[in-house]
């Protein structure tokens, strides 16, 4: 009798554990705000159904590898489309890296591209309004959008509200920045 009553528990949590979705794009971006700047972690996961929207414009010669080349000149295209600004003023990215996994498994779905950028930042005592929108979409795409503090230095931050819009593409952060 409990094995009964316990299968239906089972089905729904099997069914609730399952990968991203074969029919989205799952975009998750990891906003790290340290002393001197604000680090992005973009990470792109293409489900199968729509990862040629991903390597089409990645593997821009269709030979079916990517270059440092190709995967710098993506990386930078899908950075155009991520805008930061830290109390009112626009920040600049710079691409540090981009993390490109083997093309094959990007099309089954089953890996991650990551894009890692910085943009600078005076830090400064007061409080604060970090704003992030994500406006890169290659195909039907759910987002994500975090905050993380990397203490260091005579001062120090601290997240004191955050709202996120209603489609996930912005996210607003308030933070105070004093003595640590």
């Amino acid at each position: 009798m409990r094995r009964r009553a316990a299968l239906p528990l089972l089905l729904a949590l099997l069914g609730s554990a399952q990968a991203h979705p074969v029919d989205e794009v799952v975009q998750g971006a990891y906003l790290t705000l340290t002393p001197a700047g604000v680090e992005l972690e973009l990470d792109i996961t293409p489900g199968s159904a729509v990862a040629a929207s991903v390597t089409g414009s990645l593997d821009a010669d269709r030979n079916g590898t990517v270059t440092a080349t190709e995967a710098r000149a993506y990386a930078t295209r899908v950075l155009a489309a991520q805008t930061l600004t830290l109390d009112g003023t626009r920040a600049r990215w710079t691409l540090r890296d981009v993390q490109v996994p083997p093309l094959a498994n990007l099309k089954l779905g089953s890996d991650t591209l990551k894009i890692l950028a910085t943009a600078p930042r005076t830090q400064r005592s007061g409080a604060h309004t970090l704003s992030y929108t994500n406006s890169y979409a290659p195909a039907k795409t759910q987002r994500v959008a975090n905050i993380f503090l990397k203490p260091g230095g005579a001062l120090s931050d601290r997240v004191t509200g955050q709202t996120r819009s209603a489609d996930l593409t912005r996210l607003t952060v308030q933070f105070t920045t004093g003595r640590s």
